[in-house]
Order: structure tokens, then C-alpha cells, then sequence
């Protein structure tokens, strides 16, 4: 259903960004990272917009993995799928990564301190077996995913409100937005720089499973806009609203010494910090149960999307057909099990949560390149299936949408494109 769908969307784009990306985006933008949150949504929007065309034209499983096969064959099709795969199987650990980071301040032994923190063996297990956790949910079906997501939803928007809330009513100091040199302290390049270096362009891609999903909606004509581009909305909002109210909760010594070095105890979990010094103990209890439920919606629902990915590179030929295998919950089982894996290999190379959403990103931006590229082809060589939509449209908005991800691959630089370089390479071996 729409709801169905747009829940999906919801829980996919609010997970660890909103408890770590606004102090990231702080220290990379000042006060200006409030511009990085809106800019970073609107980019998205206009790169989403390509694929609510297709999703609600060609309903398909696992649609990021179908269209550039369909529309530039396999060869093609394979590099792009890879490592689009590659990027949504990093989700599940990237969100558990953002969760064993909150948990340090309980659980020390988690992680390691430092200005990298990285798991312990300790936390490598604890990471495993939240995986599991999760490849259990999503092996019963979508009878339980859908209860335990709608469950988690509600509490995943609840919190964050909530925080606006009090720290807004109660610590808010206009001042800290002119502190520090200024509103753009870092220059206008800051606010471009913190899409990437921040995880905040990380915090809008969460609208994937709307588009894995779609072969399997009702009316996607309806459902899909309406999931893709209100869940975007709404996160433009909560993400904007909670880095207005960071900024402003902030103390004057803690910018003393400039954003780039900004600092307070417990900064693995800032808002648990911020809110502790404030005297609202009460309600950090409350974030540190967020602080483990949003992170793990997000890899519950995106665990389910990515299956649904691997289910269609089986399909085309690209994995083996055995992992298109359902059990008796039509849950492709096996699938769910071979990214459960492939997703506890990450913690190896990239044992923090910021170091591991820089090389997501690249990925993914890669990932989204099929959406432009596929529509503009599609459209022109199938114009009598996407005649709801003007052709001089379609051809602006995928030039538009395709420049938006050549600007991110850029702005990630060439160290971590090089280690994309090398996943693509492996892909093909």
C-alpha cells in the first residue's frame, strides 16, 4: 500500500544521520551547515525525481539493479548493479556501526577512543550479532517487518521531535549562529564540503526501498511520488530543524576555539552530551534507546530493500539463481543470509561510522547515476511509455540529476574513488 510504502521510505532516511551528521556538519560548516541539510535534500529530490518516473512506469523488483540492464545491456548493467549492491549491503553495518558508537558511553568496551574510534573484538561480536538479529526479522517475512517497522517509526520521529522540543524551549542561543568568524566561518565551499565529509548528503538516500519495492505496490503510479518525494519533504524539515537546534544548544567555550575543533564530553553521542550537561537525564535515558532503535530500523528496512536487489541480479544472470530461493514467508532467504555476510566484512576496513559512510557515499552516488542515464535512454527509445511526462522535462531533469551526482563524485575526492576502483575491478573478476 502507499502507507506501506511511504513507512518504508520514512524508516529508510531517519536512522544514525540525524544522531551524529549535525555535529560532523558543524565542524565542517559552522553555523552554516542549517543551508547543508535543505541543499543537500533538494539535490536528492531532483536526482529522486528520475527514478519516481521509472518506478511508476516500469514496476519492477529491485529496480535499481533492472533499469540500466534494460536500457544499456549487461555489460553495463553489471558494473553499475555491483556496486550500487556493494554500497546498499554496507547500510546494514553502517547503521550498527552508528549504534555500537552511542553505546560507548555505557558500554565502553565497544570501541576504542580516540579521533577514530574503531571496534574492539569485543564490539566486532556485539556487531555480528545484531546482523543476525536483523537477517532473523527479515527472514520471517513481511508479515513481522512490516509490525516491528511501523513500531520503530513511530518511536524513530517521536524522538527527534522530542529533542527539538526541549533543547529549542530550553537552551537555544541565537549567538552561537555569528560566533566562532562568523555565520560562514568555513566560506561557502563549507556547505558543499559537509555533503560528503559530514554523511549529510548520507542522511536523504534512505529512499531506496520505495524503489526496490515498487514491482510489488499498489498503484505505483500514486504510491511512488508520494513516498519518495513526501519522505524527502519531511526529512528536509526534522534534519534542518535538529541542526538549528544543535547549533543553538551549543555553550560559547565549546566554539572558542573554532568549529573545526569542537569538542564536549561524549561526543560519540553529542546530543546525549548536550543534553546530560543541560541537567535532562531523564530524557538521555530516552536518546540512548533511540540511539539503538534508529539505526536499527534503518538496517532492518534496508536489509529487506537490498534482498530484493539481490533477488534481481540473480535474475539477470549476475548472481548465482540459487539465491533467488524464497521460504514458506516468500523471504529470499538465502539472499538475506549471502549480504548478512558480505555486510560483516566491512567492519574489517572501515571500523568507524565516519570513515565507512565517506566510502557509502561514493558508492552509492555511482548507484544513483543509473537513474538519469536509464530515464533519458528509456524515454527516448520507449516514448509512447513515459508520455505523462514532457520530453524536454525528462531531458533537463535527467542532465540535472546526472551533473548533481558527477558534482558528489568529485567532491569525495580521489582517495575513495580509488578504493571504488577497486570494488568495481572485483566486481568483474
Amino acid at each position: 500500500s502507499t502507507f506501506s510504502l511511504v513507512a518504508a521510505s520514512i524508516a529508510g532516511l531517519v536512522g544514525s544521520g540525524w544522531l551524529l551528521g549535525p555535529f560532523f556538519a558543524a565542524k565542517v560548516a559552522g553555523a552554516a551547515a542549517i543551508i547543508s541539510w535543505p541543499l543537500a535534500g533538494i539535490l536528492m529530490m531532483i536526482v529522486a525525481a528520475t527514478f519516481v518516473i521509472l518506478a511508476s512506469t516500469m514496476t519492477v523488483v529491485g529496480g535499481t539493479v533492472r533499469y540500466f540492464q534494460l536500457s544499456y545491456g549487461h555489460f553495463a548493467g553489471f558494473g553499475f548493479s555491483w556496486i550500487a549492491w556493494l554500497a546498499w549491503v554496507a547500510v546494514a553495518p553502517i547503521e550498527t556501526m552508528a549504534l555500537l558508537q552511542y553505546s560507548t558511553n555505557y558500554w565502553p568496551g565497544l570501541m576504542t577512543t580516540g579521533v577514530h574510534p574503531a571496534l574492539t573484538v569485543e564490539g566486532i561480536a556485539v556487531a555480528i550479532g545484531i546482523m543476525a538479529l536483523i537477517y532473523a526479522i527479515n527472514y520471517c517475512g513481511v508479515y513481522l517487518f512490516s509490525r516491528v517497522n511501523n513500531i520503530i517509526l513511530a518511536f524513530k520521529l517521536f524522538i527527534p521531535v522530542a529533542t527539538c522540543v526541549i533543547l529549542f524551549s530550553t537552551h537555544f542561543n541565537l549567538h552561537n549562529f555569528t560566533a566562532a568568524g562568523g555565520f560562514l566561518s568555513g566560506g561557502v565551499k563549507s556547505i558543499f564540503a559537509a555533503l560528503p565529509m559530514a554523511g549529510v548528503i548520507y542522511s536523504f538516500i534512505g529512499f531506496n526501498p520505495a524503489v526496490q519495492l515498487a514491482g510489488e505496490t499498489k498503484n505505483p503510479r500514486v504510491a511512488m511520488p508520494v513516498a519518495i518525494f513526501g519522505s524527502l519533504i519531511l526529512c528536509i524539515f526534522l534534519y534542518t530543524a535538529i541542526q538549528a537546534v544543535f547549533i543553538g544548544a551549543l555553550s560559547p567555550a565549546m566554539l572558542s576555539h573554532g568549529w573545526q575543533h569542537l569538542s564536549f564530553t561524549g561526543d560519540n553521542g553529542p546530543f546525549a552530551g548536550i543534553l546530560a550537561a543541560f541537567g535532562f537525564a531523564w530524557f538521555v535515558k530516552v536518546l540512548y534507546v533511540d540511539s539503538i532503535v534508529s539505526p536499527f530500523g534503518t538496517a532492518m528496512v534496508q536489509t529487506m530493500a537490498t534482498s530484493r536487489m539481490t533477488y534481481a541480479m540473480s535474475d539477470n544472470g549476475y548472481f548465482p539463481s540459487w539465491l533467488k530461493r524464497l521460504n514458506s514467508q516468500k523471504s529470499p532467504y538465502r539472499a538475506l543470509a549471502m549480504n548478512m555476510i558480505i555486510g560483516v566484512l566491512f567492519f574489517l576496513p572501515f571500523p568507524s561510522w565516519h570513515q565507512m559512510v565517506v566510502f557509502l557515499v561514493s558508492c552509492l552516488v555511482l548507484g544513483y547515476v543509473v537513474g538519469p542515464m536509464s530515464l533519458m535512454l528509456l524515454a527516448k527509445d520507449e516514448p509512447e511509455k513515459f508520455k505523462c511526462v514532457p520530453g524536454w522535462m525528462i531531458q533537463v531533469l535527467c542532465m540535472a540529476a546526472f551533473y548533481i551526482c558527477n558534482l558528489m563524485i568529485f567532491w569525495t575526492g580521489w582517495a575513495i574513488m580509488a578504493k571504488v576502483s577497486v570494488a568495481f575491478a572485483i566486481g568483474y573478476v
